[in-house]
């Protein structure tokens, strides 16, 4: 055993059974190490948190919160890779309105707009303005305002048109998801495709 932190391989027993590193001084508990690596474990293979729950007996409430901590840090895996090489190749926008909802002329107004960019290969998103800040204005009036403002620098498009297919069927797995929570989702969909790694020391606070 190594330390969660930094690495270091020396290790010192504490009487309440948790570990602190000899050289970075920090303390952890093996098996909070332990839980956090088991639902890390079934968030990556695609596993809901009751069956996540289910399988390592771990309370569903403490699932639920977990995984929200590992979106939240699978969104910071994405901004650092985009950083660190920003090799922009192409980029469009993207209006995401639920299958459920496409058949309502009026969805648009709730439907989720963002910029996807192809950066060497690789897909980052951001997310634009609330579409709500547009509900005084009809339909025809949004067409025209983003027919003249719309974000594109496009060559061949395929990379993004994959992603944007990949999205639309991960997202159907997941209902209910609010405006305040969607950025997360839609970061995790990034990750997944980009097949950017995330392990157990990155989950830990």
């Amino acid at each position: 055993m190594s330390c969660i932190y930094c690495g270091h391989y020396i290790l010192y027993k504490l009487k309440d059974g948790n570990f602190k590193c000899a050289k970075c001084k920090r303390k952890f508990s093996p098996k909070k190490i332990e839980r956090k690596a088991k639902i890390l474990k079934g968030f990556i293979d695609e596993l809901t948190p009751n069956q996540i729950s289910k399988k390592y007996g771990i309370s569903y409430a403490s699932v639920v919160k977990e995984i929200k901590h590992i979106r939240k840090v699978a969104a910071s895996i994405c901004e650092r890779k985009f950083l660190i090489k920003q090799d922009i190749k192409e980029f469009e926008e993207y209006l995401y309105v639920p299958k459920t909802k496409k058949g309502d002329i009026n969805s648009i107004y709730t439907a989720q707009n963002f910029l996807t960019i192809d950066y060497g290969g690789k897909i980052y998103n951001i997310l634009l303005s609330s579409m709500k800040n547009y509900d005084t204005l009809d339909i025809e009036e949004i067409k025209k305002i983003f027919n003249q403002n719309r974000i594109i620098n496009i060559k061949k498009k395929e990379k993004i048109i994959k992603f944007w297919e990949y999205f639309e069927k991960f997202i159907t797995k997941f209902k209910g998801i609010n405006e305040e929570n969607f950025f997360y989702y839609l970061k995790e969909a990034e990750l997944r495709f980009n097949k950017f790694k995330i392990q157990v020391n990155d989950i830990v606070n």
